[in-house]
């Protein structure tokens, strides 16, 4: 039979230049990362999305992480109210990071705790009770979970089988006239369950999210274009570029028209625009798929410290230190800044323009 020539392989789907660059593989979809987690490492995972997340849209007094011994079914408690409220409003996420998802029996058995130390004293009844899993929960669970009667009559009938010796290890609790009243007058339509999907979509809005998925995955967009008509959060910068403009004129300067006749100066004026608008795509990456618009702050940070002995030299025009600054920016440092594989040369040179439009340097008069 005679040989045949095989077609090359397509690319892995998923693969990322910049991951492949460096060595670091293929990426691991946020799913299957949860995946690889052990109990405590998803009990913190949960944490720092109720602690970050949850604040956002709520107002969170405190987050507390319960789990371990003596929990009695608690795993993540966010306190709505300070303590000593008079019925402090809570909230409970109790984690269970499974290789299979959640199903009625297991849910039943957390289920039965709350019951017990409910109507031990122990604690009020949470607002509201969520099952936080990386699997998501058996269809039968999820329809007992969507109506809280069924759900009751569940675990009223197999107490025996999944919840008397499931709440305490010191000893098996029966099903009491007192803890059947107790079921009877209990609003299970506190108990719900936290989608994968959901839980990621969230996690991703918080600070913690870059260091769990990592950053490399984002694609950065194109920049912004310049409005036509400068815009006022842009007044900074291009009061400034007048005065450049001005100085070397000899001329008072109030408008671009007033040099549209020239193209050396319409041309450093355009760039300009152009090249702050960058540095703002940045910002808006920062902000829109880190979640963190503090990381944008602390890369302007490192341009101004970087930066400082070039725009703070005497004796320069404005335009030569505007070129000079520029320059430097091109070859200067950023380490192992989050932001630094997004970093472009018209992002390097909008920096400058971002700090000028912040007050922290001026171009004339030193």
């Amino acid at each position: 039979m005679p040989l045949s020539v095989l077609s090359p392989p397509t690319p892995w789907p998923s693969a990322n230049a910049r991951l492949l660059g460096v060595g670091a593989g293929l990426p691991v979809q946020p799913l299957d990362r949860l995946a690889q987690f052990s109990a405590t490492d998803f009990e913190r995972f949960t944490l720092e999305w109720a602690s970050d997340y949850l604040s956002t849209q709520i107002e969170v007094v405190e987050v507390q992480q319960r789990g371990g011994a003596g929990d009695k079914g608690r795993d993540v408690v966010v306190w709505l109210d300070p303590s000593g409220t008079e019925s402090r409003r809570w909230k409970l996420y109790q984690c269970k990071h499974y290789s299979d998802r959640l199903g009625p029996g297991v849910a039943a058995g957390e289920i039965a705790k709350v019951l017990y130390y409910t109507l031990k004293g122990d604690y009020t009844s949470p607002e509201e009770y969520w099952f936080v899993t990386h699997k998501g929960t058996t269809s039968t669970l999820q329809d007992l979970l969507d109506d809280p009667i069924k759900l009751c009559d569940f675990v009223i009938e197999n107490w025996d089988k999944h919840c008397a010796d499931e709440i305490t290890s010191k000893a098996t609790v029966p099903l009491t006239e007192e803890m059947k009243d107790h079921i009877a007058s209990f609003d299970f339509s506190i108990f719900k369950a936290k989608q994968p999907l959901e839980l990621i979509s969230e996690h991703a809005k918080t600070r913690y999210y870059l260091t769990v998925f990592g950053a490399p995955l984002i694609e950065r967009p194109p920049p912004p274009e310049p409005p036509s008509s400068v815009a006022p959060t842009e007044s900074g910068y291009v009061t400034q570029l007048f005065e450049i403009i001005g100085e070397a004129m000899e001329a008072s300067i109030s408008a671009p028209s007033d040099f549209s006749h020239l193209t050396a100066y319409k041309g450093i004026f355009e760039r300009s625009r152009i090249t702050f608008y960058c540095a703002e795509g940045l910002k808006e990456l920062a902000r829109d798929q880190m979640a963190d618009p503090a990381f944008f702050h602390t890369l302007l940070a490192e341009f101004r410290e970087g930066l400082y002995y070039t725009y703070t030299a005497s004796g320069e025009t404005g335009l030569n230190r505007l070129k000079d600054t520029v320059k430097a920016a091109q070859s200067l440092q950023l380490g192992g800044h989050v932001l630094a594989p997004h970093v472009q040369a018209k992002d390097r040179e909008g920096m400058c323009h971002q700090m000028a439009n912040e007050g922290v340097l001026k171009w004339c008069g030193i």
